[in-house]
């Protein structure tokens, strides 16, 4: 379940219309309701309204297949390689458990030049990825995704949202799955991108050779992040980085996010390896980098444009919230020029 520990806000709650602006009114819940009044009770560093919880901030490289076709090695994929970061974290609070949350994982780009979708970036050196360790999402429109809220943040009412919406209640079922390591998950986007002018993916993120780690232990509530540890400490980690093509305009809608695209029907191909290097993911500062740091889908050139409405609202949520969360902390309110070394 995600965990959006809601608040009463009554100014907020009259503004919320998600049939009218689901938009606006998801940014009143995520950001009026529930980041901004924790900033306000005195939360220090204020941190994202979801998937707050780090596993790791690492440094990484993003190699493109050499193989691909010339037609394919547009946006990201006309490079070579890239420096990457790489921030693996959970949608729960930090003094919760990491067993049976939902992982998510943030890659950012350095050395991308064009111009990107994102108004406030448009000029910066960077383009990020977002996943999730599942391949599809527990609602299929912006705004069944504001009613679901509504029902937790306003009405503090999960339950009865979830019995109206079984199929909800049994994609976040199969959501809450026992992860050994954030090193062994296989994640998604769950949404899907253009790409190019003609053609539209989905994203998946695969382990390549990856030796499973250690049983989760009882005890631990922080074992992802140590297990994470552990394992760079020991040698790099790489990930097959796979593009699904949309084939088949009926088995694989544009704003449904909870259908899951049919492998059978188009086999995700490989487009790039990222390797996570050998590093200690505690040397100073390096934790900090990664909460500094703002993901955001729209941040990204226009050949990977985001689609549905899902991801129209990602745009605005994550850039306010990534605002919000910079000015509070004192950070610079901008992307960085250049990767940290």
């Amino acid at each position: 379940m995600h965990q959006l520990h809601p608040m009463h806000h009554s100014s907020g709650a009259r503004a919320v219309d998600c049939g009218v602006d689901p938009t606006s009114s998801l940014k009143q819940m995520f950001i009026d309701m529930i980041q901004f009044p924790r900033a306000l009770d005195g939360q220090c560093p204020v941190r994202r309204p979801v998937f707050s919880k780090q596993h790791g901030m690492v440094k990484a490289t993003f190699v493109v297949n050499k193989a691909l076709p010339p037609a394919k090695r547009i946006g990201v994929f006309q490079y070579d390689q890239l420096d990457a970061w790489v921030r693996f974290s959970s949608d729960t609070k930090s003094g919760l458990g990491d067993g049976k949350t939902t992982i998510g994982v943030g890659i950012k780009l350095f050395g991308v030049a064009g111009e990107k979708l994102l108004e406030s970036e448009a000029y910066a050196l960077t383009a990020d990825f977002i996943l999730q360790n599942h391949d599809v999402f527990f609602v299929n429109t912006a705004k069944d995704m504001c009613e679901f809220t509504y029902a937790g943040v306003v009405l503090r009412d999960y339950d009865s949202y979830l019995k109206d919406h079984p199929e909800t209640a049994a994609i976040l079922d199969e959501m809450q799955k026992l992860e050994p390591s954030v090193a062994t998950a296989v994640y998604g986007s769950c949404l899907p991108y253009a790409f190019g002018d003609n053609d539209y993916v989905k994203y998946k993120l695969v382990p390549m050779d990856v030796p499973p780690g250690p049983p989760v232990p009882d005890n631990n509530p922080g074992y992802l992040r140590d297990e994470l540890k552990q394992r760079l400490t020991k040698g790099e980690v790489r990930f097959g980085f796979y593009l699904q093509f949309r084939t088949d305009d009926a088995t694989m809608p544009l704003d449904e996010a909870m259908v899951r695209w049919p492998e059978e029907v188009s086999a995700p191909e490989l487009f790039a390896t990222l390797i996570l290097h050998q590093q200690d993911i505690d040397t100073p500062g390096q934790v900090a980098y990664g909460e500094n740091l703002s993901y955001n889908p729209w941040h990204t050139l226009a050949e990977h444009t985001p689609i549905g409405s899902i991801s129209d609202v990602r745009k605005i949520v994550y850039e306010e919230g990534a605002k919000l969360r910079r000015d509070r902390n004192g950070i610079p309110l901008t992307e960085p020029h250049t990767s940290r070394k």
